[in-house]
């Protein structure tokens, strides 16, 4: 495992020196387990997500305690929308292939549970090729161009569009489009491009965070 039991107890205790209160309401108010906050961390360092900031971690974990049994599936997305960090520190450029409504809207069709928690994609192999091929010619697309091969989608289908692509198109980034509502995007597009049946449009977003001026370049699927 990339992370376990032992290493996250490890983690928290060093967090209760100098953050004892959000501790104590992970673990004691909300009775999170050791095993549930690992599964979450774990979902996040296989997407490659930095768990540095283990504080702001926790206090989201506690800010939706509340809601029991705690559902990791959920608590990891949440957890996901504070770890925006592929923003380029040079230009303050993001570029992204955004998910069409009509492709999330499959996928949310297909979406089956999984016997042993989660969910998954069922797509049939002819859907399943199509969605790959598509998913892989817009990558190829942004490769060529330089640019990290990042994937925007709604946040209701953002796990579930990775999990179907991680097999065949590993090191793809996903993430959820809430972030353009958490980072007050603001999105203009322009120059619409067809090739096949993706069609790419450049879309120059410009946003606010932490009193910088960020841009995102956007091609659909």
């Amino acid at each position: 495992e990339i992370l376990g039991r032992q290493e996250v107890s490890a983690i928290i205790e060093k967090i209760k020196e100098t953050n004892p209160v959000v501790v104590n309401e992970v673990i004691d108010t909300y009775k999170y387990t050791y095993g549930e906050i690992e599964k979450i961390l774990q979902g996040l360092l296989k997407e490659r997500v930095s768990i540095r900031n283990i504080v702001a971690i926790l206090e989201t974990l506690a800010n939706f305690g509340m809601y029991t049994p705690h559902n990791t599936w959920f608590l990891t997305e949440k957890v996901r929308e504070i770890c925006l960090q592929y923003v380029d520190p040079q230009d303050k450029n993001l570029s992204v292939v955004q998910l069409s409504q009509s492709w999330a809207e499959k996928i949310l069709q297909h979406k089956v549970e999984l016997s042993g928690g989660g969910y998954a994609v069922g797509f049939d192999p002819v859907d399943g090729r199509k969605w790959i091929n598509s998913v892989s010619s817009a990558i190829i697309a942004m490769k060529e161009k330089n640019y990290l091969p990042i994937i925007l989608c709604p946040a209701d289908v953002r796990q579930l569009v990775y999990s179907s692509i991680d097999r065949e198109l590993p090191g793809v980034i996903v993430l959820s489009s809430s972030a353009k509502t958490n980072f007050g995007i603001t999105v203009n597009t322009s120059n619409i491009v067809k090739s096949v049946d993706i069609i790419i449009f450049f879309i120059l977003t410009t946003f606010s965070m932490m009193l910088s001026s960020f841009c995102l370049d956007s091609y659909y699927i």
